[in-house]
Order: C-alpha cells, then sequence, then structure tokens
C-alpha cells in the first residue's frame, strides 16, 4: 500500500500515526526494552484539558488543548489552541490565542505537506503556521463538533461533524482548500451518521457510520464528492449492540471495532450502554459481501471509542473491550482471524501505539477503587467530579482513588517487557505519541507526560 502524501514527510504528523489509523509507528525506532531496563517518569505536566499529541520535524511536539464546557459534550461553547511543547521537558514553548470552537468533542490537528498545521476543532476549522501563527480560519456548515480530519494526496481537507455520543444525525462531510479553508465542493450529507473519525489511503475517505460503512471519493473532474454505492457493507447493529468507532484501511480490508457508546468520565472501565458484547468486524475492500466479526472478550456490556491496531509486518491486529478490561490481539491470515494473546483485567482504553521493528506494544492500564465505578455512586458523583475537575488541587488528589500506568507489551506474545504508574487523574482515552529518543509521550484528557526506557534501579 502507498503511504498518503498529504501529510509532512516525517513520521507521526497525525493522529494514529497516519489516517490509515495503523497505529503503527513507522519509520520511527522502537524503544528496544532490555532485559534490566526499565521505564520512568521523566516528565509530566498537569495540562486539562489534552485532544491528542502529535510531531512535525525531529524536536517539534504540538498539543491540541482545549475548555471544558461545564454542562457536558455537544453543549457549551468552548475554545481551542495548540502549544508547541519541549520535547524533554513538556515545558510550553510557544501557542496560539484562543481559538473559536464551539459544542465540543475532542477535535484533530496535523502537519500537511505545505509545512502548515491544520486543527479542526468543534464547527471551525483553523490554518495554522509552525510557529503557531493563524494564516486562516473557516467555519463549518454543520453547528455540531467535526471530530479531526483527513488529508487526500491532492492536499484537500475531508472533515465531517459528529453528533456523539447520541448518533441520531446524520453527519456532512465537507472538503477544504488547504490553503483558504474554503470549500472545494459542496458538502455532502451522509445517509446516518457517522460517529467515528475519518479514515483515508490519500484518495478513497472511510466513514463507519451506525449502521453501513461509506467509501467516499473526491470528484476533482466532476466537482463533488461521490459515495461509492457498489461497496457499502452493513454491520447492523443489532438492538443490543451500538455503532463502530474509527476504521483501520490495511492493504485488502478494513478493521472497526463496534459498541461505542457508553457513559464514560474519568475511566471507561463498566461504562458500556449497549448490553451485547464488543466486536471486532472486517471487510475485503475488494468485496463488500465478506464480512466478519469476532467477540473481543465475550462480556457482556463491551464498550471502546478508538481503532484497534494494525501490524502489517505479522499481520497482528489488537483489540480491546475497555469497559470490561480485556485487550487481546490475533493474527489475520487472509480473511480469517487466529486467536494469538488475550489479556484479561488489563484496563486499556486510549489509542495504542505499535513498533513493527522491535515487535512492542505501547498500551495503558488504568487502576482505581472499584467502588467509586458502581453505578449508583458513578451517577451521583458525576456532577461533582465535572466541577471539581477543573481544580488542579482536586486533581491531585484525586490520584488517592486512580491512575494510570504506561505499558510496554511483547507484540507477538502479549507479556509485559516494562510498565510505569502514570500520576493521570484520568484513563488515558486519546493519542499518545512515540518520543524523539528511546521515549514515549503519554496523554490523557488531563495530563501529559514523557516516559523514558533507562537502566535498571540499584
Amino acid at each position: 500500500m502507498t503511504t498518503p502524501s498529504g501529510y509532512w514527510p516525517q513520521p507521526w504528523t497525525c493522529e494514529d500515526g497516519g489516517p490509515l489509523r495503523h497505529c503503527c509507528a513507522d519509520g520511527i525506532p522502537g524503544l528496544g526494552i532490555r532485559a534490566g531496563e526499565r521505564l520512568e517518569v521523566a516528565a509530566v505536566r498537569d495540562a486539562f484539558a489534552t485532544d491528542l499529541l502529535v510531531r512535525r520535524d525531529p524536536g517539534e511536539l504540538y498539543a491540541l488543548r482545549h475548555d471544558i464546557p461545564y454542562s457536558g459534550a455537544q453543549s457549551t461553547p468552548v475554545e481551542g489552541w495548540v502549544e508547541r511543547l519541549d520535547p524533554l521537558t513538556l515545558e510550553v514553548l510557544a501557542s496560539t490565542p484562543r481559538l473559536p470552537g464551539g459544542a465540543f468533542w475532542p477535535g484533530g490537528l496535523a502537519a500537511h505537506k505545505n509545512g502548515d498545521l491544520h486543527m479542526v476543532f468543534g464547527r471551525w476549522a483553523h490554518r495554522l503556521s509552525s510557529d503557531l501563527n493563524v494564516l486562516a480560519s473557516h467555519r463549518l456548515p454543520v453547528p455540531r463538533p467535526h471530530n479531526s480530519f483527513v488529508v487526500l494526496n491532492g492536499g484537500e481537507i475531508v472533515t465531517k461533524d459528529c453528533d456523539a455520543p447520541a448518533g441520531r444525525e446524520p453527519s456532512t462531510v465537507s472538503v477544504l482548500d488547504p490553503e483558504t479553508l474554503l470549500p472545494v465542493v459542496a458538502p455532502l450529507r451522509l445517509s446516518e451518521p457517522s460517529i467515528a473519525r475519518l479514515s483515508c489511503d490519500g484518495e478513497s475517505v472511510i466513514a463507519v457510520g451506525t449502521t453501513v460503512i461509506y467509501r467516499l471519493r473526491l470528484d476533482r473532474e466532476g466537482g463533488r464528492l461521490v459515495v461509492d454505492d457498489q461497496w457499502c457493507p452493513s454491520y447492523g447493529p443489532s438492538p443490543g449492540r451500538s455503532y463502530g468507532w474509527d476504521p483501520v484501511i490495511t492493504d485488502q480490508h478494513i478493521l472497526w471495532m463496534d459498541n461505542g457508546r457508553n457513559q464514560t468520565d474519568r475511566t471507561m472501565r463498566t461504562s458500556g450502554d449497549s448490553p451485547d458484547p464488543s466486536r471486532l468486524w472486517w471487510v475485503r475492500r475488494d468485496d463488500a459481501s465478506r464480512l466478519g466479526s469476532v467477540q473481543i472478550s465475550g462480556l457482556a456490556f463491551g464498550t471502546q471509542s478508538n481503532p484497534p491496531a494494525w501490524d502489517r509486518v505479522g499481520g497482528v491486529v489488537v483489540a480491546y473491550d475497555a469497559a470490561n478490561a480485556v485487550l487481546r490481539a490475533w493474527r489475520l491470515v487472509g480473511d480469517e482471524l487466529q486467536p494469538l494473546w488475550r489479556r484479561d483485567n488489563f484496563a486499556h482504553a486510549g489509542h495504542l501505539i505499535l513498533f513493527p521493528d522491535t515487535r512492542e506494544l505501547v498500551a495503558q492500564d488504568w487502576s482505581d477503587v472499584e467502588f467509586l465505578r458502581r453505578p449508583l455512586v458513578r451517577r451521583a458523583l458525576r456532577p461533582a467530579v465535572r466541577i471539581a475537575s477543573n481544580s488542579a488541587r482536586a486533581r491531585r488528589a484525586s490520584l488517592a482513588t486512580g491512575h494510570d500506568q504506561l505499558v510496554v507489551l511483547d507484540l507477538d506474545n502479549g507479556e509485559d517487557k516494562a510498565r510505569v504508574d502514570i500520576p493521570s487523574p484520568s484513563q488515558g482515552f486519546l493519542f499518545p505519541a512515540p518520543g524523539f529518543e528511546r521515549d514515549i509521550y503519554y496523554q490523557s484528557l488531563t495530563t501529559i507526560a514523557r516516559v523514558v526506557v533507562t537502566g535498571a534501579a540499584t
């Protein structure tokens, strides 16, 4: 498969390492953790609230941040901004002004092949220079948040709104000029909602709807965005399952996970809304009728909100059930999945990072007080937690009741290679990034941390 060329020609210049969403750190040496080595938190920063971390040139690390709506997602309008961080200390080196966003849902940031940064947050798109000057802004046509974007090989920005977490209103896809951010074709309204983020191979764009998968293409000569009516696989869902999340594009298949609706607060554990187990799905890119799925954990009320990870070197697929704390891997052989390994009581919820050269998988493992996850307790505490979360002192105090860990596993057998406690009062749900040395940037809604490989403790 040809690597999409609309991005700045360096590794990890957008979420998930690229619009194929393999979560694979191609072009970045793995950690290569050896016997006697361990992980250590070298820097940590309280950074409430952060959506994602991306890189541009070596040493250039950027964070997308925003205000927190007091009344929950899709309610109070909020503003967003981008910070450039010191790659070692995480100190803020530069920042944009606060930029208009609107109704909140986590947005997106990427380094475009023209050298600029593009940001989509709320119902606004912004073009930024690498030193974070605002070059252009455009208000998108639908008054709902737009959850990130992809870049076509021609440089066009493709984005869509999402009615999350409800999933009732159909989504509208927009295509923007990368310089002016003005529309290049008329927006296209899909036939149903799409909560998942878009993926693309540089020409085709994949959107996961609530019951079907769309493949879209920009017809530049005809001046329109086109849905491929000959390829529109349906994955349900049944009444006991809910919609799918971010798709992964491989040479032959599209992969995604379902049961995406949940009631997440600081953790996704026991947050599933739909009674069925979560499933991992796959469909052939050349034949929409060749569709398959497998239960991830087999446990009721499963959920997640991200893509699986794909190792194209070994054909390994990694998926998880965040509600039931199960992390699992298969090997994809032809059109069949062969079980590889399973980790129970492993509470991962965020985006994965995979190093194919060293066969390492970077995940997170959340620990907390189980009593606080009981449904009645959770509902009673949720309003107070939302208010208290805006206080740095309250966030520090809550570490006594829960924190995350960053874990490096052997991709082929699922065994721990190393792990370290992260002082994050929220589970990591979103977008970490590989470092520039033997390090990883952890990211959660509340916390950014730099984790390094070091020698054995003496």
